[in-house]
């Protein structure tokens, strides 16, 4: 499947999960309207029903109800213009509630009907009113069982959640798309890291083909030349040949060897080797291995190597392979005449390296992705510089390995400069 199906795929499945998610919304919205405007109907017929029977228990022969006024969400007031006790407006209320099958917490407050002032209730609120606007501190007056008019306003707490419970099968359905979106999200983010890493893989595997080529063809021919008999040769050119095999196959054993030690250590199968190790004399040692291809490209590396503590416990050969890979780096991506500086200093814990080079530095989208396995700052089968895309990655594991800290910076054109940090222990 190409990279631009797999994109269309991708965009249509957003598109398609974006609306539905849009109308599930839309709906969810429309079905709780619907719901609330359902149980304050509900809420207004149980009132009514009470204040009929508080009229009836006053004996009051008045059929004429004032209607309930709604003043806030979850908040009913009823106008009897009558008298009533405690006990009958909680046992009818109960009874109201109980009879229609609605289970939820209030709280209700009796008030006078000619100053609403708050006679009885567990309820003070500001706005208790339907006439009036304006806040007014209020507290309960009396709890005198005068024989005066009482209204009473009831307060739902719990509305929000009773409604949401009576929507089972919007909130059953809301929650599946949530779940199906965010499997949506998996296998898009699968998918787009998949898609990556066969790519590197494939950078991988034909910078590797092509980086084989070569000592397998010198191999090829000077073993062939070893063998025909026919063409005469002497010590000095049956030597030269005999040292191209033989520094050949260790290049081809070199690269096994990193891609299988990267691979073990990743799985914890190939444990460390730490001992105490001297990294001034590490670092001495791979910049005297460098020096034919320095002098092959014109270029010096300047040591300045400060620090006064600079014995680790470390992996000696691991530290090494860290040390040369970044110096290999820096000398690869010069594009000229290479000039590296590598520089020790100390901290508390620990001892600080950096690595600088004046070369042709890392693109700015491509700093997040260096210590990606298998990536090279070139995509595709391109060669103007070796490697296989591994080198980073594997620097990266060791000194992580070692309670290390890399880090770098970098300006295209300009140069890199690579940071480790290693503690003493």
């Amino acid at each position: 499947m190409s990279p631009r199906t797999i994109r269309y795929i991708l965009i249509l499945m957003l598109i398609t999960i974006s609306g539905l998610f849009i109308t599930q919304i839309y709906w969810f919205k429309k079905s709780f309207t619907l719901h609330e405007r359902q149980f304050d109907e509900r809420i207004n017929i149980v009132l009514r029903n009470v204040a009929h029977n508080l009229l009836i228990s006053n004996k009051d022969s008045s059929s004429r109800i004032p209607p309930i006024s709604k003043v806030a969400s979850n908040e009913f007031y009823v106008n009897t213009n009558s008298y009533f006790k405690l006990t009958d407006l909680d046992s009818l209320l109960k009874h109201e509630f109980r009879k229609r099958n609605i289970n939820i917490n209030y709280d209700y407050t009796i008030v006078k009907s000619d100053n609403f002032d708050i006679l009885l209730g567990n309820t003070v609120s500001d706005n208790y009113s339907p006439n009036q606007s304006t806040a007014t501190e209020i507290a309960c007056k009396t709890r005198a069982d005068n024989k005066e008019n009482r209204d009473f306003k009831i307060r739902i707490n719990n509305k929000t959640t009773h409604l949401i419970n009576a929507m089972g099968i919007w909130m059953y359905s809301s929650l599946s798309l949530l779940f199906i979106l965010a499997v949506f999200t998996f296998i898009m983010i699968s998918i787009i890291k998949g898609k990556r890493l066969s790519e590197l893989k494939k950078d991988f595997v034909n910078n590797m083909t092509h980086e084989l080529k070569t000592p397998i063809t010198n191999i090829s021919v000077a073993s062939d030349a070893i063998r025909n008999k026919s063409i005469q040769m002497d010590a000095d050119k049956l030597n030269k040949y005999a040292n191209i095999i033989y520094n050949e196959n260790v290049r081809l054993h070199n690269l096994v060897d990193k891609v299988l030690q990267i691979s073990a250590i990743e799985k914890n199968d190939e444990s460390l080797t730490f001992e105490e190790i001297d990294l001034h004399e590490i670092i001495k040692k791979v910049l005297v291995n460098f020096e034919p291809l320095l002098l092959q490209k014109n270029g010096h590396i300047t040591p300045t190597l400060n620090a006064n503590n600079f014995i680790l416990y470390a992996d000696k050969t691991h530290l090494s392979n860290v040390i040369y890979n970044l110096v290999e780096n820096a000398i690869k991506y010069s594009d000229k005449n290479p000039e590296i500086s590598i520089n020790t200093n100390n901290t508390a814990n620990g001892i600080n390296i950096a690595i600088s080079d004046k070369g042709i530095g890392i693109k700015k989208e491509d700093q997040q992705r260096i210590f990606d396995k298998f990536f090279r700052a070139e995509t595709g089968n391109l060669h103007n510089t070796k490697g296989y895309g591994i080198g980073l990655s594997y620097v990266k594991l060791i000194v992580e390995k070692h309670h290390g800290k890399l880090t770098f910076k970098s300006k295209l054109k300009k140069g890199s400069t690579f940071n480790i940090y290693l503690p003493f222990k």
